[in-house]
C-alpha cells in the first residue's frame, strides 16, 4: 500500500540542523533591519517576541530532532521516537498559545485569553495523548524495516 520513505540518520540530522541554522540566520537578519530600516511597532514587537522565545523554539526543534533520529533506528530502538514527538507537539502548542497572547495584546482582542489556565492544560494533555497514540499506531502499523 502506501510506503513511507525512510530517511537515514545522517540525512535527518543534516536537514533538521540546517533548518535550525536557517531560522537563526533569518532571525539575525530581522534583528539587523529592526529599528534601522523598519520602524513599524508591530514588526518590532514580533521580532522582540521571537528574540524572547528563540531558546524555546530551538528547544522545540531539538526535541523534534531527537524524536526523528529515534525514528530512523530499527525496532526496538525507535520506541522513544513517538514520546519525543508528543513532547515536541505540546511545546509547539505552548508556543502557539504564546503567539495568540501576542496577537491579543497587539489587536486588543480578548478571545485569546481563553487559551490559558485550565483549558490550556487540558489541551496540552489532549495533544500529548493524541500524538503519542498516533505515533505508536504509525510505528506498529508500518514498522521500519518490515517487509
Amino acid at each position: 500500500m502506501g510506503e513511507r520513505r525512510k530517511e537515514s540518520f545522517a540525512g535527518v540530522l543534516v536537514s533538521r540542523l540546517t533548518g535550525i541554522i536557517v531560522f537563526l540566520i533569518l532571525l539575525g537578519v530581522l534583528n539587523l533591519i529592526a529599528g534601522v530600516y523598519v520602524r513599524s511597532p508591530a514588526f518590532l514587537r514580533v521580532v522582540e517576541f521571537l528574540n524572547v522565545n528563540v531558546g524555546f523554539l530551538v528547544l522545540i526543534a531539538a526535541i523534534f530532532l531527537v524524536g526523528d533520529l529515534f525514528g530512523t533506528l530499527v525496532f526496538p530502538l525507535n520506541l522513544p521516537g513517538p514520546f519525543f514527538s508528543a513532547v515536541g507537539a505540546v511545546f509547539t502548542v505552548v508556543f502557539i498559545f504564546r503567539l495568540f497572547a501576542l496577537v491579543g495584546e497587539m489587536t486588543g482582542i480578548g478571545v485569546f485569553t481563553l487559551f490559558s489556565g485550565t483549558l490550556a492544560l487540558l489541551i496540552y494533555i489532549l495533544v500529548f495523548v493524541v500524538v503519542l497514540i498516533g505515533g505508536y499506531v504509525a510505528l506498529f502499523a508500518d514498522p521500519p524495516g518490515g517487509a
